[in-house]
């Protein structure tokens, strides 16, 4: 898996909404969702359907606005089904 998409789960997973809501929040944010769609168009690994559903739909999820704590659960979700530590 991409360094880069482990730590913007783990970084997205800390937040809070409002931190979610700041600028650098919202960087992480599209960071994470280029991130996402990097590795689900050339995977490193194999990942299994419950993960790559939960990418897609954190990717679709941080592709729109307004960012909020449905990004925090689902990038949660993401970092316990890849084994990612959030912190």
């Amino acid at each position: 898996m991409i360094e880069r998409l482990t730590t913007n789960l783990g970084a997205l997973a800390r937040m809070s909404p409002a931190e979610l809501a700041t600028e650098w929040g919202g960087r992480v944010a599209a960071d994470c969702a280029d991130a996402i769609r990097l590795e689900l168009d050339c995977p490193q690994q194999e990942l299994t359907s419950d993960q790559r559903e939960l990418l897609f739909a954190l990717g679709d999820l941080l592709d729109t606005t307004p960012l909020g704590e449905r990004v925090v659960r689902l990038a949660s979700a993401a970092c316990r089904a890849l084994g990612v530590r959030p912190g």
